[in-house]
């Protein structure tokens, strides 16, 4: 009895033994089960749907902010269903539905991202031509162009078809009149007071006055600006530069250029070589441009201080010759704004139909990514109907469908409406353009 009594407590402990042993596995088994639904919820919450900024008719569906386990080209749709096979028989709707997007839901956030903040703006219009003998005025960059015309006595002589000085003064009219849009202008006079014999060469080579101060041009002030001189005394050139460069001190910023009209060389005594030199090379960093009027032994001097001051020398030598090299001008300014026009309208072209590719492209990936997707769960919620009679199944699946339609609608119509805003603002900007051009090619005819 005593052995029988030890082999019952024996076998007794063996079976305590062993369902300790199956209720250790049993256990082991709940919990990776549990940490394996815990992975999956996390998972699933890293596809939480996000209504963030997102427009009005995507508002009401969902859209999680990553793909997936199964999207894209990780689709395998033996895993799919292997998943499915564990949702439970009593799965809601909404716990199926998030199921569903957290195995095959795609991320449209980067689609629509792009939509909502793309820029149909075309652009174009820059580097417009400036006027005579101007540089192009740059965008959003301050222009001065400063005038200096000689009043010493041998300008009111004359040449064939007129007065040298009444030639010069249309000319600088007509020129200051073709200056760029915005552009400041200054008209500054020296040689006009005294006279040119050498009682006075003192006081007129102090003379250098600055009649119109450097604004933006006024037609009826610069005309009464050019009336308050004559042609009377001596050349005091360097001078004038230097007053000029005293005048653009602190415009290191602007484009700074400098015109010279003059029928001789320098007579009291300046270095208008040295003068040009640092207007050109100080940090107002000036353009020097000469235009000789009826100019002989002196026109060497002349193209020198236009060459020092990184500027352009012309000689006219009666009415006709000035009146051809503004005609020149004009003609040269024509052809630059139809080289801009053509230039920027082709631009306009270019930026439109780059824009309207993108959009394109985003539209037809987004609808391709919609079709996929919504297939796929189409597929998947049909096998948890057929194959596991699912509660909630069909619903399921017809909300998706709903949802992929909506998808697709919004991919097709937000392509469609920027294409369309694009294709207009290149119209409205190639009108733009055009119209441009021909306001200042016409200019170039009132002169």
């Amino acid at each position: 009895m005593r052995l029988v009594h030890v082999f019952l407590t024996v076998l007794a402990m063996a079976i305590i033994g062993t369902g300790c042993s199956e209720t250790n596995e049993r256990e082991k088994s709940q919990n990776a089960e549990a940490e394996q639904t815990s992975k999956e919820e996390k998972t699933e919450e890293t596809t939480t749907v996000s209504k963030r900024d997102l427009p009005e008719e995507l508002q009401d569906i969902p859209l999680p902010t990553s793909a997936g386990k199964y999207a894209g080209d990780k689709y395998d749709e033996e895993k799919v269903e292997a998943e499915l096979d564990k949702i439970p028989q009593d799965a809601s709707e909404k716990e199926i539905q998030k199921k569903l997007l957290a195995l095959l839901g795609e991320n449209y956030h980067p689609y629509i991202d792009f939509f909502e903040s793309f820029d149909t703006a075309v652009n174009a219009g820059g580097n417009e031509p400036g006027g005579v003998k101007a540089p192009k005025l740059p965008e959003e960059k301050k222009v001065n162009i400063m005038i200096l015309v000689d009043a010493s006595g041998s300008m009111a002589g004359r040449v064939d078809g007129g007065v040298k000085m009444d030639l010069a003064k249309q000319a600088v009219k007509d020129f200051a009149g073709k200056m760029p849009e915005g552009a400041n202008v200054s008209l500054t006079v020296y040689g006009h007071q005294g006279s040119n014999h050498q009682k006075d060469k003192a006081k007129s080579c102090k003379s250098i006055e600055e009649v119109y101060p450097l604004d933006t041009y006024d037609e009826g002030k610069f005309n009464q600006a050019l009336g308050q001189f004559q042609a009377t005394g001596w050349t005091p050139l360097a001078g004038a530069m230097k007053k000029a460069k005293q005048q653009l001190e602190g415009e290191s910023k602007a484009e700074n250029i400098v015109y010279v009209v003059s029928d001789g060389i320098e007579t009291c005594g300046g270095d208008p070589v040295q003068a040009a030199k640092n207007l050109h090379t100080s940090n107002i960093n000036a353009v020097v441009n000469i235009i000789g009027f009826d100019i002989d032994e002196g026109q060497k001097a002349l193209e020198a201080a236009a060459k020092a001051g990184g500027g352009e020398y012309s000689s006219v030598d009666s009415k006709v010759d000035l009146e051809e090299h503004f005609e020149d001008e004009y003609d040269r300014l024509w052809d630059e704004w139809e080289e801009w026009g053509n230039k920027n309208w082709d631009k306009a072209q270019n930026i439109g139909d780059k824009k309207w590719d993108e959009v394109n492209e985003i539209g037809d990936k987004m609808w391709d990514l919609a079709q996929e997707e919504g297939d796929r769960i189409w597929d998947a919620a049909t096998y948890l109907y057929s194959e596991k009679d699912l509660d909630h199944a069909k619903e399921v699946r017809s909300a998706f469908f709903k949802r992929q339609k909506a998808l697709r609608s919004y991919a097709f119509n937000t392509q469609k409406e920027l294409r369309s805003e694009v294709f207009s603002n290149q119209r409205k900007t190639q009108s733009d353009v055009f119209d441009k051009q021909r306001e200042e090619q016409r200019k170039t005819l009132d002169h």
